[in-house]
């Protein structure tokens, strides 16, 4: 996994196992009280040892290796700012609402590549405070994707 930060707030990334697209932990939806815990029991952990990896500070870039991803898995994120407390799911449904809506915090670029808003409302809505990409094309990783 490759990160590279955009945005100023102090922010962390983690990764969960999720039991299909729309996000579903066993009995639990996005957005459900309990689903977080769900996902907390779910994350993956890193080469380290550990379940978040901080990004690198604003205009930097720092790698990541996840473990235990088994064929089949699908993985979901989860942002942390650090700065404001605030956390942020790949699944708008478990965040926080704007005149009704659920607020969507997280973009795809394709080719395994996305893009993180990390603050309250949508932010700017660049989506490119932390910028992911994930290469899943060996054990290690060949950077074919970059």
């Amino acid at each position: 996994m490759r990160l590279r930060q955009n945005g100023e707030d102090t922010v962390a990334v983690s990764f969960y196992r999720v039991d299909d697209y729309s996000g579903k932990i066993g009995t639990f939806n996005p957005g459900d009280s309990g689903y977080a815990a769900a996902a907390q029991a779910r994350l993956y952990a890193m080469k380290e040892g550990s379940t978040a990896v901080d990004g690198a500070g604003y205009g930097l870039y720092t790698q990541a290796q996840i473990t235990h991803v088994n064929a089949g898995d699908l993985i979901a994120m989860q942002l942390t700012n650090k700065t404001s407390g605030n956390v942020y799911w790949a699944f708008s449904q478990a965040n926080e609402t704007v005149g009704s809506e659920s607020v969507g915090h997280l973009w795809s670029y394709g080719a395994n590549t996305w893009g993180w808003e990390d603050t309250r409302g949508g932010g700017d809505f660049d989506f490119n405070d932390l910028v992911v990409q994930l290469d899943f094309t060996s054990a290690s990783g060949h950077g074919w994707l970059v």
